[in-house]
């Protein structure tokens, strides 16, 4: 897209919001969305410089911004995981065949096609294979893109058809079919937290991820707060080569982090926080919804592209019938029982002090570790 293109998007997003001054739930989420819209197309104009960071954050925050509880960070989670996956493999990798990357592009492409065809019957998407992206796999509206030459497991595959297939696309197609407000089948740059945090979650309630997937997940967040501290783009290309990653996927993971902004360090794409921060917001609110009886949020999710602070309003026009439900909803959204039998329990651990448990049980496993040396 042209310069000239995107400043006249920026000055278009930037008049429409003046034009809904009211403070009602659609106006807030109307202005809220061309604000969202304005500040991505500065992030483009800013290409190449340190405002580009800026507005990155602004739309998808820092690796060390507060997450859903106001007291821990993106970056603390990400530790986190990191911490766990560390301990539990350490220099090796914890053995499942479903892990072992034995499939091609070419072997990947025709069966998402396939699964593509099953789980939406009445729509064309098309599986392309092509060279110029930076991740493994991109999902547009009808249209789902499979880097050339990259490398995928059995669990890879399973990732793709829900991550990819029954978020992305199902929401874009849900959106779309809204008859008031189809452009919320578009993504929105206010939206990707909450798309890819629901994505994550479909991952890990479908078995489709793994340790492997954590690691990514938690280094691209660890590689962007060194890229805010300096570290340039050989910095991030050797501490994701350290920490196991073949070169070409370290070469893609610190490309992520630097796309648009300063290969030289100091400046960059923060995108990739928004996974696990949209993974705890999404998470959080569907145990709250649940265990309060709102169980019909569940579904709204799919309606569209849109923010978990959208989901009430979306309930809202629901009701006025200015809102249709979604047709496509993943199996795990459809079985409420076991979704609400499952966030009560996760809600529940949430509120225990693991402390002294911890403690125990560290004894106890140490002890019998040392009467069996």
């Amino acid at each position: 897209m042209a310069l000239a293109e995107v400043t006249r998007s920026w000055e278009r997003f930037r008049d429409l919001k003046t034009r809904v001054p009211g403070d009602n739930g659609i106006e807030r989420f109307l202005r809220d969305t061309c604000e969202s819209f304005a500040t991505a197309a500065r992030m483009l104009l800013a290409v190449g410089t340190k405002d580009f960071y800026f507005q990155s954050a602004e739309l998808y925050g820092r690796p060390q911004s507060l997450s859903a509880d106001r007291k821990t960070t993106n970056l603390d989670l990400a530790r986190h995981f990191a911490r766990v996956v560390d301990g539990q493999v350490g220099d090796a990798r914890l053995p499942s065949p479903m892990d072992d990357e034995v499939l091609s592009a070419e072997d990947v492409a025709p069966e998402l096609q396939r699964r593509f065809a099953e789980s939406f019957p009445d729509r064309v998407i098309r599986v392309e294979i092509v060279d110029d992206i930076a991740s493994k796999v991109t999902a547009r509206i009808d249209l789902v893109q499979v880097k050339r030459g990259a490398r995928f497991s059995r669990r890879d595959l399973l990732q793709l058809e829900h991550h990819e297939g029954h978020v992305h696309l199902a929401t874009a197609l849900n959106g779309r079919a809204q008859p008031l407000m189809p452009f919320v089948g578009y993504p929105s740059p206010r939206t990707t937290g909450t798309q890819e945090g629901l994505a994550v979650l479909t991952e890990f309630l479908t078995q489709s991820t793994g340790v492997e997937r954590l690691r990514r997940l938690a280094d691209r967040a660890i590689a962007i707060k060194m890229a805010e501290d300096g570290a340039n783009f050989v910095d991030l290309f050797r501490f994701l080569r350290a920490g196991g990653y073949d070169e070409a996927n370290a070469f893609d993971s610190a490309r992520r982090v630097c796309r648009g902004g300063l290969v030289e360090g100091g400046a960059p794409f923060t995108k990739d926080v928004c996974y696990l921060d949209g993974l705890l917001r999404v998470t959080n609110f569907l145990r709250v919804a649940l265990v309060n009886r709102h169980v019909d949020y569940v579904r709204l999710f799919f309606a569209g592209k849109i923010d978990t602070t959208d989901v009430p309003l979306f309930g809202r026009l629901r009701q006025e019938g200015l809102v249709i439900e979604p047709r496509y909803v993943p199996a795990w959204a459809r079985d409420l029982s076991y979704l609400t039998a499952f966030m009560s329990y996760a809600a529940f651990l949430g509120e225990i002090d693991l402390s002294e448990d911890r403690r125990r049980y560290d004894d106890m496993i140490a002890h019998a570790e040392g009467d069996m040396s």
